[in-house]
């Protein structure tokens, strides 16, 4: 099974652009609140339903520590889609 992208929505409250120094990007997947967190020096925090999920740092960029974290994000997922525990599943 492939895994299914996730939509993410950024937050509109933070600051963007050059001098933003933290994105926030949210998405929902089966019930699940996704959150992921960036920073410009290359790290990024995902929070899944308010728990803190993973982190990662020391990439080139936010962009490269976003799309780290979001591979993640879609292995989490997609691990709870296939191990029946999300409510896609019933």
């Amino acid at each position: 099974m492939s895994k299914k992208p996730i939509h993410w929505n950024p937050d509109l409250s933070y600051p963007t652009g050059k001098g933003a120094t933290e994105q926030r990007f949210t998405a929902t997947v089966d019930g699940d609140e996704l959150e992921i967190d960036t920073h410009p020096w290359g790290e990024a925090d995902l929070k899944i339903n308010g728990k803190a999920e993973a982190h990662v740092e020391g990439k080139p960029s936010d962009g490269d520590a976003f799309r780290e974290i979001e591979d993640i994000a879609e292995d989490i997922e997609d691990h709870k889609t296939r191990d029946g525990q999300s409510p896609s599943a019933i």
